[in-house]
């Protein structure tokens, strides 16, 4: 099948990829959703953390091992077929991926690509402001958060995380576009907190190919 052409004003990137997905994806098979992503965002402007970004999250992953794992913003759902697929790979069947999306249309298409995937006990989604659902993580360490959604909430976001006490030494926080379009009250905040020890990566960002330091991963020291 066709890769869809770039969408006319108002047609959504996020349906047409989705329904692209079905069509060509082997189900049950996460690697084969997340190929058919890449293919279909190779010629479609999608707000995934795509392949370059994505390999490095990829990486902390396989070095933390986290049994539970959090992200704030799920869009399509690229990011939790991808990093829960390989969360159970490294952590095994106990572990589980928590996803907070705002858009109840987006979460619903992201439940919908979990499915396809093979998913569907790996990872929970929650619809609504993390910060009127973040209670369901209460009493639980999470190893690992992945933030990208909205950047004027990062920083709100970030300190409901500290306040919730769902950190442990070693925690990882991940967030993406850190630069473009920007979260620089975040990075003010976590890259001078004695709490945290943070580098960022430099990466092409974009069709344009720019790089920028857009990718920040913060360890939680306590």
């Amino acid at each position: 099948m066709p890769i869809y052409s770039n969408c006319y004003p108002g047609c959504s990137n996020s349906a047409n990829c989705l329904e692209y997905v079905k069509r060509n994806a082997e189900r049950g098979n996460p690697a084969s959703v997340i190929n058919c992503i890449d293919e279909f965002a190779s010629t479609n402007h999608m707000m995934n953390i795509g392949q370059v970004k994505g390999a490095v999250i990829d990486e902390e992953i396989r070095k933390k091992k986290p049994t539970v794992m959090a992200e704030l913003g799920a869009y399509t759902g690229y990011s939790a077929v991808r990093f829960a697929s390989l969360q159970r790979e490294v952590a095994g069947n106990e572990s589980h991926y928590y996803s907070f999306e705002y858009s109840p249309v987006f979460a619903a298409r992201v439940r919908e690509m979990v499915e396809i995937a093979g998913l569907t006990n790996q990872v929970t989604v929650y619809v609504g402001e993390f910060s009127e659902q973040y209670g369901v993580l209460r009493g639980k360490t999470v190893d690992f958060y992945f933030i990208d959604h909205e950047k004027t909430v990062y920083l709100s976001d970030l300190k409901l995380i500290i306040s919730s006490e769902t950190l442990a030494p070693g925690s990882i926080i991940a967030a993406d576009n850190v630069v473009r379009p920007g979260a620089p009250d975040y990075l003010e905040f976590i890259e001078n907190s004695p709490q945290f020890s943070t580098v960022r990566h430099t990466i092409k960002c974009g069709r344009d190919g720019k790089l920028l330091p857009d990718l920040s991963i913060a360890t939680f020291l306590g």
